[in-house]
């Protein structure tokens, strides 16, 4: 590749590359800004949900205890316990009146109203009493009745127990209550039917014990990423929880981020490998171009010659200046001979073009590929030999049957011969074989003269490739004699291998697949 090429390259690079990766750190810092954005919406919305729970919390605890004083439970129990049965987190409720001895303990299940039970209620008053004041306080001065709840909880059956403080009124005693109850059992059958109403499947709404962070109930069997949590008013041993399904913000951006990424990615890639492949078109045209120029400069110069010679030998001959009969002989045999050159080199022409229509046709039959070598070496010995070459042929003993256009074998056989001498100016020796290599029809040709290459051996068979010897004169030819065998061959089902050395000639192998036995 040229240095004015790499420049090109570059710059188309540059060109095409720069803004995807500009338009890639916009979309990049895009997201960061979404993600900022998308964080301060999902927070505030954590905050909508708790509050909303929050609000769900105060409502169900209104609504029990309206219906707890609906009617006196101290001289109606019963009825108020019949009232209480809807509210299953209900365990126990315990009066006692601040200025006096009376005391109440209300509760569903016998196993609850023991001397030991109602001791712990009285002894719960007097370890709260400073909330106690205050609550009793807030219902003197303001006529606001307070639920007060706590962190702390009590065992009681093997059961969790959680209790809130209230103060109340009947006539002109005061009493502070204590309502005992199972939070877990409220949030069930208060707050569950909340959560799965607020998630509609675009959040996960979870609900934990603080203490151990035991899940207690989940919108979604499974959490990804983290959660945002906040603690409950009423509850404040239990905690709320919103995570968006499929992960958080960040987790959901940082896979929008890879995924743009990727795309970028392989974007500029496909991109790159466009212009690469475009850049090696161009290239290669170029390249077919300058060999076509190249093939033109040698066509002229290897017709020019043949056609001065002719010209010359004619003109002498038409002048009679020659009077010597061997003389004119010999111009006569010139003659013929570069007319011959001139007819192998427009025919070899001709074929190439026919093989770069597609309107190269082959009349295959069953033919010895040996008798084609015998014919084609009796034909070409006395050209071979009147170019000082010696020659020897070695034919396989057994019939080699291939289905092969005669011509068109004997066409690939030339063009080998015909290589083999151009590219043998001093040790002037060629030897063609045929053999049998598996289940294939085996043609050597080899010569002893300049060699190839290793790097040049890929390129040997392109159309107008000449092996670089010097200036291009330096050997005749228009490189389309290889190239021509390549076509042939490949129509044919063949191989070619190539064994070479500089300096110590090249053998050429023609593999052709044998014809099926009768």
């Amino acid at each position: 590749m040229t240095r004015s090429a790499k420049k090109s390259l570059v710059a188309i690079l540059l060109i095409l590359v720069l803004p995807v990766v500009a338009y890639g750190v916009f979309q990049l810092n895009s997201l960061t800004v979404d993600e900022r954005e998308l964080t301060t919406i999902y927070r505030r919305q954590l905050e909508s949900v708790l509050f909303s729970v929050n609000q769900t919390a105060q409502d169900k605890s209104e609504e029990f205890f309206g219906t707890l004083q609906k009617g006196e439970w101290k001289q109606q129990p019963d009825q108020v316990l019949d009232r209480l049965g809807n509210y299953r987190f209900f365990f126990a409720l315990y009066s006692k009146e601040l200025a006096g001895e009376e005391e109440i303990l209300l509760a569903p299940q016998p196993d609850w109203l023991t001397p030991e039970f109602r001791s712990r209620a009285d002894s719960l008053v007097w370890a709260h009493r400073p909330i106690v004041d205050r609550l009793v306080r807030y219902l003197n001065e303001g006529n606001f009745q307070k639920v007060q709840s706590f962190e702390s909880f009590l065992v009681h059956n093997k059961k969790e127990v959680d209790f809130q403080f209230f103060a109340s009124k009947a006539g002109d005693k005061v009493f502070i209550n204590i309502y005992f109850f199972s939070a877990v059992g409220f949030i069930e059958q208060a707050l569950v039917p909340k959560f799965q109403e607020m998630a509609q499947g675009d959040f996960i709404i979870t609900c934990n014990r603080i203490s151990d962070g035991t899940q207690i109930y989940s919108t979604s069997g499974e959490l990804v990423g983290d959660i945002e949590s906040e603690p409950l008013d009423l509850l404040p041993r239990f905690e709320v929880g919103i995570a968006r399904e499929g992960g958080t913000v960040e987790q959901a951006v940082n896979r929008r981020k890879n995924q743009n990424l990727i795309a970028l990615g392989l974007l500029m890639m496909v991109m790159i490998i466009g212009v690469w492949l475009v850049f090696r078109n161009v290239q290669k045209e170029m390249e077919l171009a300058q060999k076509k120029a190249d093939f033109v400069s040698n066509v002229s110069h290897e017709i020019r010659t043949p056609l001065a010679l002719i010209n010359m030998f004619a003109e002498t001959l038409l002048l009679d200046r020659v009077k010597e009969e061997a003389k004119k002989k010999e111009y006569y045999e010139i003659i013929t001979k570069e007319v011959s050159r001139l007819t192998n080199m427009l025919n070899r022409i001709l074929s190439f073009s026919k093989i770069e229509a597609n309107k190269r046709e082959y009349k295959k039959s069953r033919l010895d590929v040996s008798a084609v070598v015998e014919d084609v070496m009796s034909t070409y010995s006395y050209h071979l030999e009147s170019n000082g070459f010696e020659h020897t042929m070695q034919l396989h003993p057994k019939p080699l049957e291939v289905m092969a256009d005669r011509e068109a074998i004997t066409e690939v056989l030339v063009n080998l011969i015909d290589n083999g001498m151009k590219y043998s100016p001093e040790r002037k020796q060629l030897e063609v074989r045929t053999t049998k290599t598996d289940d294939f029809a085996c043609i050597m040709v080899k010569d002893n003269g300049l060699g190839i290459a290793k790097n040049q051996l890929d390129k040997l068979f392109e159309k107008f490739y000449r092996v670089p010897t010097g200036d291009v004169h330096d050997t005749k030819g228009a490189g389309l004699g290889l190239s021509i065998v390549k076509h042939i061959i490949d129509d044919h089902e063949g191989r070619i291998k190539i064994d070479s050395q500089p300096g110590e000639g090249s053998t050429f192998s023609i593999l052709l697949p044998l014809a099926k036995k009768h």
